[in-house]
């Protein structure tokens, strides 16, 4: 008897730790849902484009940019 009254507690316990660690994660994994969005739509604007990444500094001159006299041969 006393055998099954500590294993109906375990599980309890083991119910309530798994909710919470449940709530914890789902609050977690909504956080970093929430700051992709955000860091994706600072993307788009162009000012923090060019703080937040290297890739467009590593980039070169855009092609609307350069001038014929940059395509000159010999």
């Amino acid at each position: 008897m006393n055998r099954r009254h500590a294993t109906r507690r375990y599980e309890r316990l083991y119910y309530v730790f798994s909710k919470r660690m449940e709530r914890k994660v789902a609050i977690l994994i909504t956080v970093l849902l929430i700051l992709l969005v955000v860091y994706q739509l600072l993307l788009l604007v162009p000012g923090f484009k060019k703080n937040l990444t290297t890739i467009d500094r590593l980039e070169g001159t855009p092609i609307e940019g350069q001038t014929m006299n940059d395509y000159k041969c010999c």
